[in-house]
């Protein structure tokens, strides 16, 4: 609203000026840069002036004040806002609110980086204890891979190697039928060398059965090796079955438990069973930690022992699994040989981790 003029001169004795208040008004300082009048005052319902300051009603040319930006910190005095935003409360994905609660992340459009003092965008941290969204679920604790994340109890449980070893067997059941097929390849080649030249000598009889022998201990140590892969979250392919390290160390290893079983057996049968039970882990010590054939048997005696009635049953469930895989004419065994390595395996990783060093 602006001034105007009036048709009739007002009595400059009755008329109010800024230097003198109306009666019953209060003195008023005139404003820098006005002239002998005061400010404009509309007069409520009761008479009653209007009030000035932050968000007063204002006329004519004079600045509007803007009212308190509700987004801003609060002046000193004023009460913060009791319970926002709620407990649990989780802005969408993408969203950036303009003006945030203070300690509310939220700085503009995104990308914006936020001021001194506050958090990353994305929204307030949930209360601790509070479940986090949907989909967004982290499981406590470091990762886990392989065995580790099959296996959730303490100690071995045969039931679980045994389905581990068939899990893994069918999700990467190329290689493992390729592995399992070059052991066939071994014994049709001595079939074949047998039945063309009939050899008689003594020597040349055991020469060969040692031979063929050793290519049976490295596909062993072979399909170890593939099953440690497996059991770290690793599924191997074909060239990866024989980095097993030091073949002579396997060898030795090998032929140093044959030959100890074999003497059992020939004794009281009884005695060979035991060896050979005990030596079940000693190619995984070879492959797996670097052990000498003496250390590594004697590792997997320890392990043996000290869980004598799980690492029974599962020798007995791996002889029934053979045996039934033999029974299909052999073929059974290109499935089953896998499935009871593996499984071994497993258990050589679940004790061996858990036992003391």
């Amino acid at each position: 609203m602006t001034d105007t003029p009036h048709s009739a001169p007002r009595d400059p004795e009755k008329a109010p000026t800024g230097d003198a208040p109306e009666p019953g008004g209060s003195q008023a300082d005139p404003e820098p840069g006005q002239s002998g009048h005061g400010k404009h005052e509309m007069p409520g319902a009761a008479g009653y002036p209007q009030f000035s300051g932050p968000g007063a009603a204002q006329y004519g040319d004079e600045p509007v004040e803007p009212p308190p930006d509700v987004g801003q910190q609060p002046q000193q005095g004023y009460p913060p806002q009791q319970g926002f935003p709620p407990p649990g409360y989780q802005p969408q994905p993408g969203y950036q609110p303009q003006h945030g609660h203070p300690g509310q992340p939220g700085y503009g459009p995104p990308g914006t980086p936020p001021p001194p003092g506050y958090g990353p965008p994305g929204g307030m941290q949930p209360p601790p204890g509070a479940m986090p969204p949907p989909g967004q679920q982290q499981p406590s604790g470091p990762p886990t891979y392989g065995y580790q994340a099959h296996n959730q109890r303490t100690g071995l449980d045969v039931g679980a190697a045994l389905g581990y070893g068939l899990d893994r067997f069918r999700a990467n059941i190329a290689p493992w039928l390729g592995i399992t097929a070059v052991g066939f390849a071994i014994y049709l080649v001595y079939w074949l060398f047998v039945a063309l030249f009939e050899p008689n000598s003594v020597l040349v009889l055991t020469v060969l059965f040692l031979a063929v022998m050793a290519a049976l201990w490295l596909l062993q140590a072979a399909m170890v090796r593939g099953a440690l892969y497996e059991t770290d979250g690793t599924p191997p392919v074909f060239g990866s079955f024989f980095q097993f390290g030091d073949a002579g160390n396997v060898l030795l290893t090998s032929l140093l438990a044959f030959t100890a079983t074999f003497i059992g057996l020939a004794l009281l049968v009884l005695p060979g069973i035991i060896i050979g039970f005990l030596c079940m882990f000693a190619l995984h010590y070879v492959i797996d930690r670097d052990q000498g054939p003496i250390q590594a048997i004697q590792s997997s005696a320890r392990l043996v022992m000290a869980n004598v009635g799980p690492c029974l049953l599962l020798a007995l469930a791996v002889i029934v699994i053979t045996f039934l895989g033999a029974l299909l004419c052999g073929f059974g065994l290109l499935a089953a040989a896998p499935i009871a390595v593996i499984a071994v395996t497993y258990a050589y990783r679940v004790l061996a981790d858990s036992a003391p060093v």
